[in-house]
């Protein structure tokens, strides 16, 4: 790890601005969400509300703690790609980036020691994985990229665990592998300036702008076809047929055809907070179709 950044000099409100920033509000509340509706999924009513919001709260501190430790290794690429972040502008210092981290992964830690001893196992694994993708797995073209997908979808089997039903969350966490898998990809193309520079070898810098590009759309296609097979096998109501084709494979339709048509770095970040929000679609045509199935 390279030297800390310069101590911050901005008020305390500002400070509790950028750790709040430095847990990606939006990455947030799709974890929340997710989590939220797996438990649904697994059985969960609203008698069971409490428990809900403890796994969601858990699920969601702990996704939080494995951004800031991103943000921790990546000041220099940063610095880059995204100056305007908290540890690349100097707002904040590195070791007070590295505490809030670990108060956060503490917290969720914490707040799922009552769920169970899988939910608990799910967590403290998942917590592990997300230092290592960061400290090394990041530099490893695509194993990174797929180590992060898989974490994302097992947040819906951890939600799903914490109502002893975790096989429940297995579709949704298939689903959002697949799209976290193209969206983190993706995100390496936009980060290719800064990434050459820290010297991180992803995959985009290994084989290629267009190679890349061309995975991205084969698991954009293959994620198409997938949210299909739900509808053909009656596996969900049909709110989810109706979210899923026009809320969810027509973004995904969009994305895939203008990051061909622009390759600019601009066009290529607002593709990424587009799956983004995309994501929530997903998670309500899930939750809708299981309620009405």
């Amino acid at each position: 790890m390279s030297s800390p950044v310069s101590v911050s000099r901005s008020s305390p409100r500002g400070a509790a601005a950028s750790l709040l920033a430095l847990m990606r509000p939006v990455n947030a509340v799709v974890a929340f969400t997710g989590i939220a509706a797996a438990c649904v999924i697994a059985g969960a009513g609203a008698e069971n509300w409490g428990r809900i919001l403890l796994a969601a709260l858990a699920g969601t501190l702990a996704a939080s703690a494995g951004n800031v430790v991103n943000d921790v290794y990546d000041v220099e690429i940063d610095r880059v790609n995204k100056p305007w972040r908290a540890l690349a502008s100097g707002r904040l210092r590195r070791a007070t980036a590295a505490a809030w981290a670990a108060l956060l992964g503490c917290a969720a830690l914490a707040l799922t020691v009552p769920l169970g001893s899988v939910p608990l196992l799910i967590m403290g694994a998942s917590l592990i994985a997300m230092y290592i993708y960061s400290a090394w797995l990041k530099r490893v073209p695509l194993l990174g990229n797929l180590l992060v997908a898989v974490l994302t979808g097992m947040a819906f089997v951890f939600g799903a665990a914490a109502f002893d039903n975790p096989s429940a969350g297995l579709l949704p966490a298939g689903f959002a592998l697949l799209f976290n898998l193209a969206r983190e990809v993706l995100k390496d193309v936009e980060d290719m300036r800064g990434d050459h520079a820290g010297d991180v070898q992803t995959y985009p810098l290994r084989a290629g702008e267009t190679a890349a590009l061309r995975l991205v759309s084969a698991v954009i296609v293959l994620l198409i076809a997938a949210t299909l097979v739900p509808i053909l096998l009656g596996t969900y109501g049909t709110a989810y047929a109706y979210v899923v084709v026009f809320g969810v494979d027509s973004v995904l339709l969009h994305v895939l055809i203008a990051m061909w048509k622009d390759r600019s770095t601009g066009n290529i970040r607002r593709l990424n907070v587009l799956l983004k929000y995309d994501m929530l679609a997903g998670i309500a045509a899930i939750l809708l179709g299981s309620i009405t199935a």
